[in-house]
Protein backbone atom coordinates (compact mmCIF):
# COMPACT_ATOMS: atom_id res chain seq x y z
CA UNK A 1 0.00 0.00 0.00
CA UNK A 2 2.74 2.60 0.77
CA UNK A 3 4.70 1.65 -2.54
CA UNK A 4 0.99 2.38 -4.56
CA UNK A 5 0.76 5.94 -2.42
CA UNK A 6 3.92 6.32 -3.23
CA UNK A 7 3.97 5.95 -6.94
CA UNK A 8 0.17 7.99 -7.04
CA UNK A 9 2.44 10.95 -5.19
CA UNK A 10 5.10 10.99 -7.31
CA UNK A 11 3.09 10.48 -10.48
CA UNK A 12 0.82 13.71 -9.56
CA UNK A 13 3.97 15.74 -9.12
CA UNK A 14 5.28 15.16 -12.26
CA UNK A 15 2.39 15.64 -14.33
CA UNK A 16 1.60 19.00 -12.41
CA UNK A 17 5.04 19.95 -13.11
CA UNK A 18 4.68 19.52 -16.83
CA UNK A 19 1.81 21.61 -17.22
CA UNK A 20 3.72 24.51 -15.90
CA UNK A 21 5.39 26.44 -17.94
CA UNK A 22 8.35 27.98 -16.81
CA UNK A 23 9.37 31.37 -17.60
CA UNK A 24 12.72 32.34 -19.30
CA UNK A 25 14.44 34.10 -16.81
CA UNK A 26 16.64 35.60 -18.87
CA UNK A 27 14.06 37.37 -20.64
CA UNK A 28 13.72 41.14 -19.67
CA UNK A 29 11.31 42.25 -16.92
CA UNK A 30 8.86 44.31 -19.45
CA UNK A 31 8.62 41.35 -21.79
CA UNK A 32 7.25 39.09 -19.07
CA UNK A 33 5.08 42.08 -17.61
CA UNK A 34 3.58 41.84 -21.10
CA UNK A 35 3.09 38.26 -21.43
CA UNK A 36 1.15 38.48 -18.24
CA UNK A 37 -0.81 41.36 -18.56
CA UNK A 38 -2.02 39.79 -22.23
CA UNK A 39 -1.71 36.51 -21.18
CA UNK A 40 -5.72 35.70 -21.58
CA UNK A 41 -5.58 37.18 -24.85
CA UNK A 42 -2.18 34.48 -26.35
CA UNK A 43 -3.28 31.75 -27.85
CA UNK A 44 -2.02 29.08 -30.65
CA UNK A 45 -4.30 27.19 -32.39
CA UNK A 46 -1.92 25.94 -35.07
CA UNK A 47 1.75 27.48 -35.95
CA UNK A 48 1.59 29.08 -38.95
CA UNK A 49 -2.60 29.11 -39.10
CA UNK A 50 -3.84 30.60 -36.16
CA UNK A 51 -2.05 32.23 -33.81
CA UNK A 52 -2.30 35.34 -31.02
CA UNK A 53 1.84 36.62 -30.58
CA UNK A 54 3.31 39.46 -28.58
CA UNK A 55 4.86 42.30 -30.11
CA UNK A 56 6.52 44.99 -29.66
CA UNK A 57 6.88 48.67 -31.75
CA UNK A 58 7.80 52.57 -32.07
CA UNK A 59 4.84 54.35 -32.14
CA UNK A 60 4.82 58.14 -31.68
CA UNK A 61 8.06 57.91 -30.07
CA UNK A 62 6.96 55.05 -27.38
CA UNK A 63 8.12 51.42 -27.13
CA UNK A 64 4.61 49.74 -27.11
CA UNK A 65 3.66 46.25 -26.53
CA UNK A 66 0.36 44.90 -27.81
CA UNK A 67 -0.92 41.35 -29.06
CA UNK A 68 -1.23 40.65 -32.90
CA UNK A 69 -3.30 37.79 -34.23
CA UNK A 70 -1.01 35.64 -37.41
CA UNK A 71 -3.12 34.30 -39.34
CA UNK A 72 -2.77 34.45 -43.43
CA UNK A 73 -6.27 33.70 -43.99
CA UNK A 74 -8.09 35.54 -41.81
CA UNK A 75 -9.22 39.22 -42.21
CA UNK A 76 -8.03 40.81 -38.99
CA UNK A 77 -8.24 43.71 -37.70
CA UNK A 78 -5.02 46.10 -36.22
CA UNK A 79 -4.36 46.51 -32.93
CA UNK A 80 -6.30 49.68 -31.23
CA UNK A 81 -4.26 49.70 -28.16
CA UNK A 82 -0.59 48.90 -26.25
CA UNK A 83 1.16 49.69 -23.51
CA UNK A 84 4.78 51.14 -22.63
CA UNK A 85 6.75 49.23 -19.75
CA UNK A 86 5.55 51.71 -17.41
CA UNK A 87 2.13 50.66 -17.81
CA UNK A 88 0.47 53.71 -19.79
CA UNK A 89 -1.89 52.52 -21.86
CA UNK A 90 -1.62 53.94 -25.72
CA UNK A 91 -3.98 54.35 -28.25
CA UNK A 92 -3.18 53.26 -31.38
CA UNK A 93 -4.31 55.12 -34.54
CA UNK A 94 -3.54 54.37 -38.06
CA UNK A 95 -1.53 51.34 -36.87
CA UNK A 96 -0.38 50.06 -40.70
CA UNK A 97 1.45 53.51 -40.91
CA UNK A 98 2.23 54.90 -37.39
CA UNK A 99 4.05 51.69 -36.11
CA UNK A 100 7.49 51.24 -36.81
CA UNK A 101 9.95 48.50 -35.79
CA UNK A 102 7.68 46.10 -35.06
CA UNK A 103 9.05 42.96 -33.47
CA UNK A 104 8.05 39.63 -31.87
CA UNK A 105 8.22 39.10 -27.94
CA UNK A 106 6.77 36.21 -27.58
CA UNK A 107 5.56 33.17 -29.85
CA UNK A 108 2.43 31.58 -28.42
CA UNK A 109 2.97 28.55 -30.18
CA UNK A 110 6.51 27.84 -29.35
CA UNK A 111 5.99 29.15 -25.62
CA UNK A 112 9.29 31.49 -26.00
CA UNK A 113 10.26 34.77 -25.64
CA UNK A 114 12.16 36.68 -28.77
CA UNK A 115 15.01 38.89 -27.90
Amino acid sequence: MKILITILFSSIIFLTSCDKQQDDPNAPECYKQMKQRYDKQLGCSKKGEMEVNLYRGLYQGKEIYFPMTMCPSCNTVAPAEGYTCEGEKIAIEDFNRQVTAIKEVYNSCTRKFAY
